[in-house]
């Protein structure tokens, strides 16, 4: 969304797209949780015990989400205020609970032309982004949503990637991918993809597709992405799919590293043109966003009664209740030295793999380890010490012979640990 087309011919079958930030930069955003592998001491290596076998077959596993359950402010450990900017999506950008609040049911987003004293602009809009706490590449996302219509109205749902600068410092270069926009009084709403191969000098997409919705209720807007291609989706009906080219580069296909979200309510300038008043105030409505990953391992949310297909040695360990970061229930290790492992056959030989989730310890000074073993290769392992829920991950290649690896989630000492939202997927 860097160049907001100034679109006045509304016959345009394409969508013009501002990003985000005037550029890409480096400055707009900040860094992933590092990768950093560490490899196991001699007694993990070997283990206690054998662990359960799990053949790998894809399955969604839920890792993230909002349902906006409460009341007043958002949650900012997952969301931010969407700054005010210069283009025409940000400019009326406001961080105030009467433009951005949940009602016990939804996140509200709210327009209207109301005088605030000292920011002397002529409207004001609500927004949210989750740079710097949550991004992901590939997987799932779906966010069920309701918006009013109106002269000058542009509701949005959509992606940008972090860091900004992982294959270009500009817009369109970059990547966006916009899940559902509406404008206006439209019928439809339109699904896009920007790069610097489908967008052109005036910001305007030839990978676009306009989609039917229901005005007066609630929808499901959602994409699957892999490495192959980005599939959109309203109300689980696929309605587009923009894919890899082999010979196209990352310039074709700019989507192989971690996307944020954003979600807003703009208008009155760019795309839409100008407001008709007596339409005020626009609002969206989210209901959810749930995050999804394509994994290859089972039971990764411990939602289950017993943690199988995953076994355990050493010290306390169960599926508990009251410390999940998604759903009901997480995975708790207490006691004495202990480890939570899985062994995944099917895996294909000389492929890399990559297997993350969430951890957090009881007290300072503690630690767990999220890590991999028999694979062919030596351990991997990247430690967590934070009192609350963090994310880590670990890539390793299986070698020339090898279909299986043992997964594990280990702590080293006493203490209480915590885990949820494992998953395996393929890179």
């Amino acid at each position: 969304m860097r160049k907001k087309i100034e679109l006045a011919l509304k016959s345009v079958k394409v969508i013009a797209i501002c990003a985000f930030f005037s550029a890409c930069t480096k400055e707009d955003v900040k860094m992933d949780n590092a990768e950093n592998n560490t490899k196991l001491s001699a007694n993990l290596i070997m283990g206690s015990a054998a662990a359960s076998s799990f053949v790998a077959s894809p399955n969604y596993q839920l890792i993230w989400s909002d349902e906006f359950n409460s009341t007043g402010s958002f949650d900012n450990a997952k969301w931010e205020h969407a700054p005010r900017g210069t283009v025409a999506w940000n400019k009326y950008l406001t961080p105030s609970a009467n433009y951005v609040s949940q009602d016990g049911s939804n996140l509200l987003l709210r327009m209207d032309n109301a005088t605030i004293p000292g920011d002397a602009v002529p409207y004001h809009s609500g927004g949210v982004r989750s740079i710097g706490k949550f991004s992901i590449a590939y997987g799932k996302v779906e966010v069920r949503a309701k918006f009013t219509q109106g002269q000058g109205s542009w509701p949005a749902i959509w992606m940008m990637p972090e860091p900004a600068t992982a294959h270009s410092t500009g817009w369109p270069a970059c990547g966006e991918i916009d899940m559902m926009e509406h404008v206006n009084n439209e019928a439809g709403i339109h699904q896009t993809i920007h790069n610097s191969t489908v967008t052109n000098a005036n910001g305007v997409s030839t990978a676009t597709h306009t989609a039917a919705y229901n005005a007066t209720a609630f929808n499901t807007y959602s994409i699957e992405w892999d490495p192959s291609a980005v599939k959109f989706y309203v109300n689980s009906a696929l309605q587009y799919t923009y894919g890899r080219v082999s010979s196209g580069g990352w310039q074709q296909y700019p989507f192989d590293v971690p996307f944020y979200l954003i979600l807003n309510q703009a208008g009155g300038a760019g795309w839409p043109g100008a407001i008709t008043d007596s339409d005020l105030p626009f609002s969206m409505q989210v209901d959810y966003v749930r995050v999804y990953k394509l994994s290859l391992l089972g039971n990764g949310g411990f939602e289950n009664t017993t943690i199988a297909p995953w076994t355990s040695w050493g010290g306390t360990v169960s599926p508990v209740t009251g410390n999940a970061r998604t759903g009901t229930k997480s995975i708790k290790e207490t006691g004495a030295e202990s480890s939570v492992e899985q062994v995944i056959t099917g895996l294909s030989p000389n492929t890399t793999y990559k297997f993350g989730g969430y951890a957090k310890v009881s007290a300072a000074g503690e630690s767990v380890s999220i890590g991999v073993k028999n694979y062919g290769g030596t351990a991997v392992a990247v430690p967590i010490a934070s009192t609350i829920y963090s994310f880590g991950s670990v890539t390793f290649t299986t070698g020339t012979s090898n279909t299986s690896a043992t997964l594990y989630f280990y702590k080293p000492s006493t203490g209480s640990v915590y885990g949820d939202d494992f998953y395996l997927e393929k890179q």
